[in-house]
């Protein structure tokens, strides 16, 4: 039996990895090229993107096979060195540089360190594939444990639904005190779990509208495909373009089930504001490996399109879309080819070399003697000097911070503070004098306290200590100073402006909102949004807030962008949604 080649394997997986590279962005970019074109197309969308992330795997496996067998030939055809990659290093040594092209040695280079980009992928992947499995098995758990059946209208109800839309397969409707907001497992056995009171709660319309949604992702098998799909994600853990993929995946299956929504109960405010209600309660974060009513998705923007409403969006293309575009032929320029014009192809190279032709290794030079090693003193001379002793203290923290000052008391025994000299090493720099110093830093990385000291009339230097530097972190957006999404209408009508606050940082700086997107959901009226500038709400947002109820009516501050202190761009922290109560 012929012993399994890991060394051919794991050098394979590495240039199928790196081919990934380009492959991944080079089907990113058609997928999103055609995916502009089909706009408001969500279900051909949502399929674009499966078979996108299909195509990526196959294209994968492709390459693991195709460069395995390359491998395997190079090997049988020059079995004497120990390895492929010396093999090809012989090979490339022996013939001039002008017989290769280019793309031909990077390739030979590539090759002598794919072995351990292979083992590193294979051991990441399996790593993750346990922690996807871990938790497989604990959802697998909600079926069972704290779950009680709901009253027999619910399940005669969901029944009738799922006659409605030809669903198969028996569904439970299960109430169940582990989940915060309805849910569905399964695709052989499909469950649907309610917390505990929540059917009781909410007015049978609301009821039927989140039944409908979790059915709609039964018909759809979404459970199943979600599967294969975070199984794909583990294996394209390192690609950043393959999780925008995904990502506009669970956001196109998400607006499918809204659609499916939308033509069941064509009542879209309702169920805008049931999804809302279901928003601002959840508690807690969900795993991925189930389907919810509120999804992975961007959450505002599916409220803006059951509402009816159509954002204002930038109409340039994206400048990253713009500069991939070269960059796509560049990196498609890179496969070797297998014959260039004046070159021979690297197999042929191969198959011409042989150990007589090969130049014969040169000798290695003889060892130096090591040199005796001499006997350490027993003690320290009676007048040596003993090292200076250097204190860097950070007075407020041991970070380096952009767009603030960072205070710092420095002093050596030895020297008076005169006779030093203080330097920063790196972006930034540092002021000051007789002990008490500031840094100030622009660009996140590392830089370098370098303290010198005078003596007999020369500079010396005395030690070097390093500091990580960091933008400010994210402040924490409120409006006034409450936690709670649930208020009054006066408490909104109390605060004039949404505020960006630091929270347990120790240096003096100011995070300004610069604006954001206002969505105001009335009960029983038609949905409001506007774009605002600055952190102050509009006079015409406050007479909406005026002649709102303060009943269940819902409020929106989405895309929210704050600039703090050192920061070349403004941030985007999210959003507030609010719920407003008599």
């Amino acid at each position: 039996m012929t012993p399994i080649p890991y060394s051919l394997l794991a050098q394979a997986l590495g240039l199928a990895v790196l081919h990934t590279l380009w492959q991944v962005a080079l089907i990113w970019l058609v997928f999103k090229i055609s995916s502009t074109l089909l706009k408001q197309r969500h279900q051909a969308v949502y399929w674009l993107a499966i078979v996108a992330m299909l195509g990526a795997a196959l294209w994968f496996l492709t390459t693991f096979f195709t460069e395995f067998e390359r491998l395997s030939a190079i090997q049988a055809v020059s079995p004497a060195p120990s390895n492929v990659s010396e093999s090809i290093a012989n090979a490339t040594t022996y013939t001039s540089v002008a017989a290769v092209s280019w793309t031909v040695r990077a390739m030979n280079w590539l090759e002598m360190h794919t072995r351990e980009i292979g083992w590193a992928w294979g051991i990441c992947v399996a790593f993750l594939w346990l922690r996807l499995l871990g938790g497989w098995w604990m959802t697998q758990q909600l079926r069972y444990k704290g779950v009680v059946r709901p009253d027999a209208a619910f399940e005669a109800q969901c029944r009738q639904i799922a006659l409605k839309l030809n669903i198969p397969q028996a569904v439970r409707l299960l109430e169940s005190s582990l989940v915060r907001e309805p849910l569905t497992l399964g695709f052989w056995k499909p469950v649907i779990l309610f917390p505990v009171g929540m059917l009781l709660q909410l007015n049978p319309a609301q009821v039927e509208a989140l039944l409908v949604h979790e059915l709609a992702h039964i018909r759809r098998y979404d459970y199943l495909i979600n599967l294969v799909q975070l199984a794909l994600e583990t294996c394209f853990f390192y690609h950043p373009l393959f999780w925008l993929i995904s990502r506009d995946a669970r956001v196109s299956r998400e607006f499918c089930c809204d659609d499916v929504v939308l033509r069941y109960t064509n009542d879209p405010i309702m169920y805008a504001r049931t999804l809302t209600d279901l928003q601002i309660l959840k508690l807690q974060p969900l795993t991925p490996l189930t389907m919810n009513a509120t999804g992975k998705s961007r959450f505002t923007e599916r409220i803006w399109r059951i509402a009816g409403i159509t954002p204002k969006r930038e109409s340039r293309p994206s400048l990253f879309v713009v500069m991939l575009l070269p960059l796509m032929v560049a990196l498609c320029s890179w496969w070797p080819t297998q014959a260039a014009p004046d070159t021979e192809s690297l197999t042929s190279i191969l198959t011409n070399v042989t150990p007589d032709t090969l130049p014969p290794a040169k000798a290695a030079k003889p060892a130096t003697a090591a040199k005796p090693k001499e006997k350490a003193p027993s003690a320290a001379p009676a007048d040596a000097i003993p090292a200076p002793v250097v204190a860097i203290e950070a007075r407020k923290m041991n970070v380096f911070y952009i767009g603030v000052d960072n205070p710092l008391n420095i002093a050596v025994s030895g020297y008076s503070p005169a006779d030093l000299k203080v330097e920063l090493v790196g972006e930034g720099t540092i002021t000051g004098s007789n002990g008490k110093y500031n840094a100030v830093v622009t660009t996140p990385g590392l830089v370098k306290i370098r303290v010198s000291g005078l003596k007999d009339g020369k500079v010396e230097l005395i030690n070097e200590q390093g500091y990580r530097v960091k933008r400010i972190p994210d402040p924490v957006i409120r409006l006034g100073t409450t936690s709670s999404n649930v208020i009054t209408k006066e408490y909104l009508l109390a605060h004039k402006s949404v505020v960006a606050m630091l929270t347990n940082f120790d240096f003096d700086a100011v995070c300004n909102v610069i604006g954001y997107d206002l969505t105001i959901l009335p009960k029983g009226g038609d949905p409001v949004t506007m774009t605002v500038k600055g952190s102050e709400i509009p006079a015409q947002a406050r007479q909406i807030f005026e002649s709102l109820g303060g009943d269940s009516d819902a409020i929106f501050f989405d895309d929210i962008k704050v600039v703090c202190p050192g920061d070349a761009a403004p941030r985007n922290i999210g959003g507030l949604a609010f719920k407003l109560k008599s």
